[in-house]
């Protein structure tokens, strides 16, 4: 029984670690912080912004879309109909 509980715990600490390192978006928090520094929105508010958004994009189209680098004219329509129906989300 112990060398099981042993094996689960081992395999749910390279799951954590695998997870926090890896899987992690490099761009929410400068996200949060850019949108911090318009000024025209909470802490709150920003936090829920950029959940809704990096649920929507990959961390990848976060990065072109945080550099104003969009790939077309429809990406960046969707992307701004979607900032629109974020933000209204997030009030």
């Amino acid at each position: 029984m112990g060398k099981i509980l042993l094996w689960i715990s081992g395999v749910l600490l390279a799951v954590y670690v695998v997870k926090s390192q890896f899987l992690a978006s490099s761009t929410y928090e400068p996200f949060i912080e850019g949108c911090l520094a318009s000024g025209s929105a909470s802490e709150e508010q920003c936090t829920c912004l950029s959940s809704y958004l990096h649920k929507l994009y990959s961390d990848n189209e976060m990065k072109q879309i945080m550099a104003e680098q969009y790939p077309s004219a429809a990406f960046k329509a969707k992307f701004e109909s979607d900032l629109q129906r974020g933000s209204q989300a997030c009030r």
